[in-house]
């Protein structure tokens, strides 16, 4: 029959030998604090789940830390942790600022057709989501009236190139015609290079 273990000692024993060699009780318990390091001294690797993932767009949309991680279903310390770890966020007067600059890959129409392009950050590739969806407004209302936020308005890709959103109603309507992905199939957060 094997010994029964003690936790409570071998916790209290674990604290000691981490208080000792000079560790925060936070490090000690294996749990350290954003701009702590580990006690083993190995960083982790900050990434991104698709629950972070969640809690990053709702953050992009205006919600607080604490708001976006509940709404996640994952803790606020959590991710506090990956947005010090990975850089994406900044803390400011007790209050995290998304700075969320990963590049993503978005659909651009060109002549009635899909071309893929990569933009830097949310705010674009917010900007192109308005875009097709109100492309779809305007495919089932056939209302010109739709299109006038994007008349020589466009997006600058990763490269510096400027794309401009398709304004042409028949080259819209030509692109609903034709079996061109959508915009979901196409959007991707992208490693940058």
């Amino acid at each position: 029959m094997a010994k029964k273990r003690d936790y409570k000692a071998e916790y209290q024993r674990r604290k000691a030998r981490g208080l000792a060699r000079g560790l925060t009780l936070s490090q000690t318990r294996g749990h350290p604090k954003p701009d702590e390091t580990r006690a083993s001294g190995k960083p982790a690797a900050p990434r991104a789940s698709a629950k972070i993932n969640e809690a990053l767009k709702v953050m992009n949309g205006g919600l607080s830390m604490t708001a976006a991680a509940r709404a996640a279903g994952i803790s606020p310390e959590r991710l506090s942790w990956y947005l010090a770890q990975s850089g994406l966020g900044l803390k400011q007067a007790n209050r995290w600022v998304i700075g969320d600059t990963r590049p993503r890959r978005i659909p651009m129409i060109e002549n009635a057709s899909t071309k893929a392009i990569t933009v830097a950050g949310f705010a674009p590739a917010s900007r192109a989501g308005h875009y097709f969806n109100d492309i779809k407004k305007f495919l089932r209302t056939k209302d010109p009236k739709v299109l006038d936020p994007y008349r020589g308005d466009g997006l600058t890709d990763l490269k510096g190139r400027f794309h401009p959103f398709e304004t042409d109603r028949n080259a819209l309507i030509r692109y609903a015609l034709k079996d061109e992905p959508e915009f979901h199939e196409i959007y991707a957060i992208t490693n940058p290079d």
